[in-house]
C-alpha cells in the first residue's frame, strides 16, 4: 500500500468512527431516531400518511428532502465547482455538532435531527471510500455485506493472488465496520455522560481528522497537493 492509499484509508476509518458517533448519539439520545438513513424514515412517513398523522407526516417528509437535498447540493459542487468538498464537509458537520448540541431534549427528535439527516447525507457523498473500493462511513449494512462476502470469498478460492485480494477487500471493509462502531461506543458513552450534550465530542474526532489532512499537506506529498487542490 503506497502513501496515497494509506492517507486515504485513514481519512476513511477517521470518518467512519464520526459516522457511528453520529448514529449513536441519535439513537441514544434522541428516542431511538437513525440520522443517517432514510429507510426507517421512509417505513414511518407511509404509516403516517396511512394513519393521517399530518404532522409526522410532515416531519418524517422534511427530513426526506433534507437529506435528498445535501445529496444534490453534493453532487453539484462536485461537478461544477472547485470547491475541496473534504474540508466543506468536516465544517459542516462541525457546525452541524454545535447546533445539534444546543436543541433542548423537550424538541421533537426528528425535528432535532434534521442538521445530521443533512451532514451525514453530505458525507456519504463526499467520502465515498478507498482503495477503489465504495463504502459508506454513515451506516454498515453494505460494509457487513462485503466483508462476509469477501471472506467467504478468500476460503473458496484457490488461486493465491485473487485469494490476496479478496483478504484485502475484507480487511478494508471489516476496518470500516471496526470504526464506525468505535465511534458508536464513543457516542455510547458520551450520552451517558453529557446526555444530549454528548454529541459535542464529535468534534474531538472531527478535529483529529482534519488535523491529519493538514499535517499530510503539510509534509507537502504530490498526492496531498493534488487531491487538495493546493
Amino acid at each position: 500500500m503506497d502513501k496515497k492509499d494509506k492517507f486515504e484509508v485513514k481519512t476513511h476509518f477517521l470518518m467512519a468512527i464520526c459516522g457511528g458517533f453520529l448514529g449513536g448519539y441519535a439513537i441514544f439520545s434522541r428516542m431511538a431516531v437513525f440520522g443517517s438513513a432514510q429507510t426507517a424514515n421512509l417505513i414511518e412517513l407511509v404509516h403516517s400518511i396511512l394513519g393521517n398523522d399530518i404532522l409526522e407526516m410532515c416531519l418524517r417528509l422534511g427530513a426526506l428532502l433534507i437529506y435528498v437535498g445535501a445529496i444534490i447540493i453534493a453532487v453539484y459542487l462536485e461537478k461544477r465547482s472547485k470547491i475541496n468538498l473534504k474540508y466543506l464537509c468536516i465544517a459542516l458537520e462541525l457546525l452541524a455538532v454545535l447546533i445539534v448540541g444546543m436543541i433542548p431534549a423537550t424538541v421533537d427528535p426528528l425535528l432535532s435531527l434534521y442538521p445530521i439527516f443533512f451532514v451525514t447525507a453530505f458525507q456519504w457523498c463526499v467520502f465515498k471510500g478507498a482503495l477503489g473500493y465504495v463504502s459508506s462511513t454513515i451506516f454498515s449494512t453494505n460494509n457487513v455485506k462485503q466483508t462476509v462476502v469477501s471472506l467467504m470469498e478468500y476460503l473458496l478460492l484457490d488461486d493465491l493472488e485473487e485469494k490476496q485480494e479478496k483478504l484485502k477487500k475484507a480487511q478494508f471493509f471489516g476496518g470500516t465496520l471496526l470504526s464506525f462502531h468505535i465511534g458508536v461506543a464513543l457516542s455510547c458513552f458520551a450520552c451517558r455522560i453529557y446526555s444530549i450534550h454528548g454529541i459535542w465530542l464529535a468534534i474531538i474526532i472531527l478535529l483529529v481528522n482534519l488535523s491529519y489532512i493538514v499535517y499530510a499537506y503539510n509534509s507537502k506529498e504530490e498526492y496531498i497537493l493534488k487531491e487538495y487542490n493546493v
